[in-house]
């Protein structure tokens, strides 16, 4: 990590960067820690060479180990981020029970947007199911990325409805069908997930309990 607002705008101008406000601390990093998320950019959002070396000193990698919370319900989202490497899952607490409400996992992005943005605290969980590496950025950085690339918020407003409509694409076979159907549909919709989490995660995601998804799984076998 590089101390100073002058050796940071000597990072950037050595690597081709723009040159940012000097009241702007920014942090270096391994290029090869963005390479999803840059590559994830430019094939959805169109997302120019340039328009990604002027963007890039304001995300910042962080990793998670298994079971740690990126978003805790009572507290503000102070983050967001797309995911690198890993899975993770939104989850919430109904008369003592643990629920999985949701899996994401890479190519995906993590938080909870309207903590966020309106610094109240979250309703919700976010918990790594394993060890994660995320690429993340605060409120005041995504200021300031709106402000060199006025095109990244069409991209924002873009990634915040793809998101949504990702989530809700994930519950909604849960609707229609027996238990039988809606785990034939995660297996063949989701096996990236289904060989790296707990089996007791996805039988509460699908609402059966884990004895009852052990003898789908022999039945299917």
């Amino acid at each position: 990590m590089i101390p100073g607002n002058q050796q940071a705008e000597a990072f950037a101008a050595q690597r081709g960067l723009c040159v940012f406000p000097s009241e702007i601390l920014i942090l270096p990093f391994h290029t090869s820690d963005m390479l999803r998320f840059s590559k994830h950019l430019r094939d959805n959002y169109q997302l120019s060479e340039k328009e990604w070396n002027c963007i890039q000193p304001y995300f910042e990698p962080l990793s998670l180990e298994k079971n740690e919370f990126f978003v805790q319900k009572g507290k503000v989202c102070h983050r967001l981020a797309f995911i690198e490497e890993g899975i993770m899952r939104y989850c919430m607490e109904r008369n003592g029970e643990d629920i999985t409400c949701y899996f994401v996992c890479e190519n995906s992005f993590a938080g909870d947007p309207d903590s966020f943005f309106s610094h109240k605290p979250s309703e919700r969980n976010m918990q790594a199911l394993t060890g994660c590496r995320l690429i993340t950025f605060s409120r005041e950085n995504l200021e300031k990325i709106h402000a060199v690339n006025k095109r990244f918020k069409d991209i924002t407003v873009l990634i915040d409805h793809n998101v949504t409509m990702e989530l809700m694409l994930q519950r909604d076979f849960l609707m229609h069908g027996d238990a039988a159907a809606k785990y034939r549909h995660f297996i063949e919709h989701y096996p990236h997930i289904l060989q790296r989490v707990p089996l007791g995660y996805i039988a509460s995601f699908l609402g059966i309990t884990q004895q009852s998804l052990s003898r789908l799984r022999k039945q299917m076998s």
